[in-house]
């Protein structure tokens, strides 16, 4: 082995050689990182909003079902087309209301999200 060669593997093991090339690539690497973490947060906070509608959706959805069945068999009693127009009706109103909630938290959650990544950025 040659002088020159001794000299230039020694000067390659050294750690500090690599101090300024690993605060190069770490120092925004981190930052980025850092900024796509809090994305990423904001947009699972949005998705877990939208679940949690679908889901109160879902629940009424089965109340209103649970209760038409009980009215097509006649659990409260025996049936007239009165009370049967009224079991309709009373699901019918209790679905359009829930519809009616979740169309307007789906449209804030829309704004709620630009707001939120505004802030972000």
């Amino acid at each position: 082995m040659t002088t020159l060669q001794s000299t230039h593997s020694k000067k390659a093991l050294n750690a500090s050689n690599y101090d300024s090339v690993f605060i190069w690539w770490y120092q925004p690497w981190m930052a980025t990182n850092g900024s796509a973490v809090k994305l990423q947060y904001i947009l699972f906070n949005s998705l877990n909003d939208t679940m949690r509608h679908e889901l109160e959706l879902f629940s009424t959805m089965a109340d209103s079902y649970s209760q038409l069945t009980s009215c097509l068999l006649g659990l409260e009693g025996v049936q007239t087309p009165l009370s049967m127009a009224s079991c309709y009706h009373k699901v019918a109103s209790d679905m359009a209301d829930v519809t009616m909630r979740r169309m307007h938290k789906v449209s804030e959650l829309n704004e709620d999200f630009k707001e939120r990544l505004w802030c972000e950025i």
